[in-house]
């Protein structure tokens, strides 16, 4: 016989359920109709709206209001605009990854991914397409990243190598916070270019350097840098590939020096959901890509000659990410 608490988890579960199917509902009948763009030269009423996407004025209204509980919309006075969000949502993740859930029962059937992010051939192309948008995404984060770790107060005048650093946003957000930081980010050259563009536009070009090219291959130096970040890096490399990257990093930076691994360490409540859907869209679109654990980073640093390895959670949207820091010691591995 289930207890009070059993049917209280069953009913949360299910509602749950019919709120995330429902709200995809609303979300894709409002761009299907065009709803967010009508919205994009500013605020209007239900009929305004109704009449520039060919809906009847009161379904039209609670579509609206949907849309204001689902964050994609406000409104007051009885006119609606849309929320900062839907900025967001006007790119490249206007379809919330429709291409890739689209293609779900055939990686299911097939085990076969729609892309693969994770080849040299596509990493480029692929991942150009989104780095803009994933620096929106992790700015929260990127910025409770800094805190976390004491820049501008514990840790001060950084030289930091941001490997495989797309945008830069978690590098250049450290740097923001401490006058004497400087960056240098790895990646490819057209990535790089996107970096680069976002030092300038956060004053911030004065302390920024690249190093164009494939991070398995490109000379990072020794002994340069006090702080390497790796974030987002190691969720779409092998094991093997790893090890591999992390000791090439370990190189580059002086003895004493730390790494800094961000990137999707499911232990938060809040972002279990949101860590298992990704779990699930990196077999989508990478062949060999995997959320490792906390305890295989470990491993792996340990591998790569670091030491002390300490995980923590990023308390910040999305509620998916954590970082773990590491010390070089002076011996080589």
């Amino acid at each position: 016989m289930n207890t009070p608490d059993a049917q209280l988890g069953a009913l949360q579960a299910y509602f749950q359920l019919m709120n995330i199917n429902g709200a995809a509902r609303v979300y894709h009948a409002a761009q299907e109709f065009g709803v967010h763009e009508a919205l994009r030269n500013g605020a209007a009423s239900a009929a305004e709206v109704a009449e520039a996407c060919g809906l009847q004025e009161s379904p039209a209204a609670l579509l609206l209001d949907g849309l204001c509980a689902l964050g994609t919309v406000t409104s007051a006075a009885g006119r609606y605009a849309l929320a900062p969000v839907a900025e967001f949502l006007s790119g490249n993740y206007r379809n919330l990854g429709d291409e890739y859930w689209d293609f779900l029962p055939t990686f299911l059937r097939t085990g076969t991914p729609l892309a693969r992010m994770d080849s040299t051939e596509q990493r480029e192309a692929q991942y150009v397409q989104q780095v803009s948008a994933l620096a929106w995404m992790m700015t929260p984060a990127a910025e409770a990243f800094a805190r976390m770790l004491g820049i501008g107060k514990a840790r001060r005048s950084l030289r930091i190598l941001d490997v495989g650093g797309g945008s830069g946003i978690w590098s250049l957000t450290c740097a923001k916070r401490d006058a004497g930081t400087t960056v240098t980010v790895s990646d490819w050259p057209a990535i790089v270019d996107i970096a680069a563009g976002f030092a300038e536009r956060m004053g911030l070009s004065d302390r920024f350097s690249a190093i164009p090219g494939n991070y398995h291959e490109a000379d990072f130096g020794a002994d340069a840098f006090d702080l390497a970040v790796v974030a987002n890096v190691t969720h779409i490399e092998t094991p093997e590939g790893n090890v591999d990257l992390l000791r090439r990093v370990r190189d580059a930076i002086r003895p004493g020096g730390e790494i800094a691994i961000v990137d999707v360490i499911p232990t938060q409540p809040e972002g279990q959901l949101s860590a298992s859907l990704y779990a699930l869209g990196l077999g989508l679109r990478t062949e060999s890509g995997q959320v490792h654990s906390a305890a295989a980073l470990q491993q792996y640093l340990g591998e790569a000659g670091f030491s002390n390895a300490v995980v923590e959670p990023i308390a910040a949207p999305p509620f998916t990410m954590g970082v773990v820091i590491a010390s070089r010691g002076a011996s080589s591995c």
